[in-house]
């Protein structure tokens, strides 16, 4: 009996891996589909509303998500600010950088949030030990940057695409900062409780710079394809994802979760290519290469054997 509900528990950690690896990485196919109907400012807006949405329900079907704990001041300081790096400038600076570059192209750029979050910790955490693997990602991370985007600065008349990518790593440093940030906030909360929170931040934000700016949130009428593209954005990469991380970590652990930052980059690549026909050069497909080891690397903790030692 053990034995069975051991390889059904295994079985399960796969399957929520290989879920949460294709629900992010679809975001990229997502938001190419959505951005031919909606602006930028409304597809960042309504990811983070809808997802706000989907964790409220989350948390008001799931009894092991609830909290009834009230949150103090200093608890949504930390989460407004957590709000704005996790959802409020990612989320609009990749929907604008995805009208400049394809979504393969985002999805190989978004794997620099490992990177990023790396060097982040190792210059901010002193806690955490600094590894030969840990520079060696590091450098082969800045190699995977040069050879994807160095065709863009080589030629002048993709300048467009240029500040496009340019946009998705501010995006993936933003991302990164969010993750710093949350290894500080105090326990105040379930993780679910605390996603939704973060999403709330961004939902608000979002809205008033929409409201700010005053532009419509189409520029083409609506679509089915561009709305259940948005809905599932929101639904999926911003809602249901996150409750399936949890489940992973807890029932596989952190380390085993953090073989997704492998998946993703991969799925939406491949995704970008068969769905959309985007067109990669070889150089690309080599980046996306160099990235992935970069994040095998700065996760890879070798074990040693002692010889004549019981």
């Amino acid at each position: 009996m053990g034995q069975t509900n051991q390889i059904q528990g295994s079985r399960s950690r796969y399957v929520l891996l290989v879920l949460i690896a294709l629900i992010w990485g679809s975001q990229f196919l997502l938001n190419d589909l959505a951005l031919e109907v909606f602006t930028p400012q409304a597809v960042s807006w309504l990811r983070a509303t809808i997802g706000f949405l989907t964790l409220s329900g989350f948390l008001f079907i799931l009894p092991e998500a609830h909290d009834n704990t009230v949150s103090k001041i200093s608890y949504w300081r930390r989460i407004l600010m957590i709000g704005f790096f996790e959802a409020t400038l990612p989320f609009f600076l990749v929907a604008w950088g995805q009208q400049h570059v394809n979504s393969a192209i985002a999805a190989i750029l978004m794997s620099l949030v490992a990177i990023f979050t790396l060097i982040l910790v190792v210059v901010f955490v002193r806690s955490e030990p600094v590894t030969r693997g840990k520079f060696i990602g590091i450098a082969l991370g800045f190699a995977g940057v040069v050879i994807l985007l160095w065709p863009q600065v080589s030629q002048s008349q993709q300048g467009n695409s240029l500040l496009g990518s340019a946009a998705i790593l501010t995006a993936a440093l933003s991302f990164s900062i969010s993750l710093v940030l949350i290894r500080t906030l105090p326990e105040m909360g379930t993780p679910i409780k605390i996603a939704r929170d973060i999403l709330l931040c961004g939902a608000v934000e979002l809205g008033a710079l929409l409201l700010l700016l005053g532009q419509p949130l189409t520029h083409h009428p609506l679509e089915s394809n561009a709305m259940l593209a948005m809905v599932a954005q929101g639904a999926f990469a911003g809602g249901l994802v996150y409750v399936l991380y949890v489940r992973l970590v807890g029932l596989a652990g952190a380390s085993f979760a953090g073989f997704v930052n492998y998946l993703v980059p991969l799925v939406g690549v491949f995704l970008g290519v068969v769905f959309l026909q985007n067109k990669l050069s070889a150089s690309a497909y080599l980046s996306l290469v160099i990235l992935a080891l970069a994040v095998f690397a700065s996760e890879w903790k070798p074990t040693r054997k002692l010889v004549g030692r019981q």
